[in-house]
């Protein structure tokens, strides 16, 4: 999937949308006692059943399982040529959910293969979206049928202080109904919708916390390890640059590869499709911002060696809003469109960072002449 097909997707979970519809939603509380998870209830409910205020609670909650940006909270991984993984999965969503022993055997076994600190509260619901195309006025006769899943915190409702009428006093309100945290924990999209339709060889996987991806729920539900998470991308592509170019790595040369990225990904979002560099993308990057030959003698090992079979994805690269200089009591961030004013020189023998000025200088709220 891409970024407009994720976003198109997205902005049907709306109410009185005719276009899409949720047949059921399976859920189940599950309760962390002693350190040992316990299903503590568990329904199957016709979506049309529940009370519009639900309907709209269940709404927001599913609708968070497809933000963030794509490459960071959201990862889309492909499944093994005849993974049991995805046949429960293909089941599940042929089901519609409504073989409840179906349903079931799919919470008993994401209870007993996936921990979590807390108690957390399962939602997964069997949607249909009828795609229309764009250029006609009627329907294309396309209807993507999928299964979206939230995994969401539920903990002790705190409200703090509150007016106790009998007593006339503020009071602190004891704790001691539960409540489900409308962030999800963790998600999944299946089957992905690429082109138009369905793909059933695809998984979307969501995480709220992109640098600490639930390795257990991706093994379990995708039968896969985890990518790297997006900060140890950006570890190994600084460390692999650094051991690369060495001595030659200068203030130039980094201006220049993340100005080179900053144009690649603007350009990829764009077209809706996340980018991903591999090792002969990565040398011709490196290459573009002036390394030479005899710099990237060895560059092959230094990859292999930093990255591996991985592919960096250029969105996690980078900060694609700004430039930081830091040095020995100075800091300097440059707004990213804007590094090309900044450069250093060698003056008497000392090296300096220059900073084009044009409109006005500023300093403390106050406009200064020189």
């Amino acid at each position: 999937m891409n970024a407009k097909e994720i976003a198109q997707l997205r902005r049907q979970f709306k109410k009185d949308n005719s276009d899409f519809f949720i047949a059921n939603i399976a859920a189940a509380y599950v309760s962390n006692e002693n350190s040992s998870p316990v299903i503590k209830c568990f329904d199957i409910t016709d979506y049309e059943d529940l009370s519009e205020s639900e309907r709209t609670i269940y709404l927001a909650i599913l609708k968070k399982a497809l933000s963030g940006k794509l490459g960071r909270q959201l990862t889309e991984y492909s499944f093994e040529s005849g993974s049991d993984y995805q046949q429960k999965l293909y089941d599940l969503n042929q089901s519609r959910l409504k073989d409840p022993d179906l349903v079931k055997e799919f919470v008993n076994e994401f209870t007993r293969n996936t921990s979590y600190l807390n108690g957390y509260f399962l939602i997964l619901a069997a949607c249909e979206w009828q795609v229309k195309d764009q250029n006609k006025l009627e329907d294309s006769g396309s209807s993507y049928r999928f299964l979206l899943c939230s995994i969401n915190e539920v903990t002790l409702t705190d409200i703090g202080l509150y007016f106790n009428e009998e007593t006339g006093t503020m009071e602190k309100k004891e704790d001691v109904d539960m409540h489900v945290i409308s962030s999800g924990l963790d998600g999944f999209l299946y089957p992905c919708y690429t082109d138009g339709g369905a793909d059933v060889n695809h998984i979307l996987y969501y995480t709220k916390t992109p640098k600490r991806p639930n390795e257990m729920f991706i093994e379990y539900i995708i039968g896969t390890m985890s990518d790297l998470p997006y900060d140890k991308e950006n570890d190994c592509f600084r460390k692999m640059l650094t051991d690369v170019a060495g001595r030659e790595l200068n203030f130039d040369t980094v201006s220049h590869v993340y100005g080179s990225l900053r144009d690649m990904v603007a350009e990829a979002e764009e077209d809706g499709v996340p980018l991903a560099l591999d090792k002969t993308k990565m040398r011709a990057l490196l290459e573009d911002a002036g390394l030479n030959e005899d710099t990237l003698q060895h560059y092959s090992a230094v990859y292999d060696k930093t990255v591996g079979d991985n592919e960096l994805k250029a969105v996690n690269l980078m900060d694609s809003e700004k430039l930081s200089v830091r040095m020995k009591d100075i800091s300097v961030t440059v707004r990213g469109d804007a590094a090309w004013k900044v450069k250093t020189q060698l003056v008497d023998g000392k090296r300096y960072l220059m900073i084009q000025i044009d409109d006005g200088l500023e300093v403390n709220g106050m406009d200064v002449n020189q």
